[in-house]
């Protein structure tokens, strides 16, 4: 198997968050704080040599991955199967096919009351899509849960992990001939670039 080196990045800081939430909406938006954490990313991802990013269909992926975009002239692929799913703490779900909608953003969305098992199809298909890249170093923007499931099926583990990510936490799954991860949940915002609110 050829070299990739995946990185997984959750989105900057939301509302929801913001107010201790474990999930949200596709509607949730970055708070002033999140955006401040999107510019503050930049740099750090820059040197990463990133050569595709893949996002998530929610704004606050795209707004969170946009500054980095632009910085590095890369153009931002959307996948609705890279949006956000529901915490699931065991594999006993039976797979189903996920439902996409159009949405007012123009781009497909899961369905609103999306079962466990079409969650999990999801992953499947992110993996997929990512696997299908000829890039050797890829950037997916997407959710705390999505990238738990990616991390769990990626590492291959025979337990669920749960993988808790900060926002604007960075993971790299490096996928060869042996698969390893390296700096889980790295804080890619230094006190230094960002100033939390009083």
């Amino acid at each position: 198997m050829r070299h990739m080196d995946i990185f997984l990045l959750r989105h900057a800081e939301t509302e929801s968050n913001r107010a201790g939430s474990l999930a949200s909406g596709s509607e949730d938006a970055l708070t002033e704080y999140g955006h401040r954490q999107a510019q503050a990313i930049v740099d750090d991802l820059m040197e990463l040599e990133i050569e595709t990013i893949l996002c998530s269909p929610y704004s606050r992926a795209l707004d969170t991955v946009g500054p980095f975009a632009q910085a590095a002239s890369l153009p931002v692929v959307v996948h609705p199967c890279l949006a956000e799913g529901q915490l699931i703490l065991d594999n006993s779900a039976a797979l189903e096919e996920p439902v996409y909608t159009p949405h007012a953003s123009g781009y497909l969305h899961p369905a609103i009351n999306e079962q466990a098992g079409a969650f999990l199809r999801r992953v499947m298909q992110a993996q997929e899509v990512i696997f299908s890249q000829s890039a050797s170093k890829i950037l997916v923007v997407t959710h705390g849960h999505m990238i738990r499931e990616l991390l769990n099926g990626l590492l291959a583990l025979p337990a669920k992990t749960r993988f808790p990510h900060d926002n604007c936490g960075l993971s790299l799954v490096s996928v060869g001939e042996v698969n390893t991860v390296g700096f889980l949940n790295r804080a890619m915002c230094s006190n230094q670039a960002v100033h939390r609110r009083p």
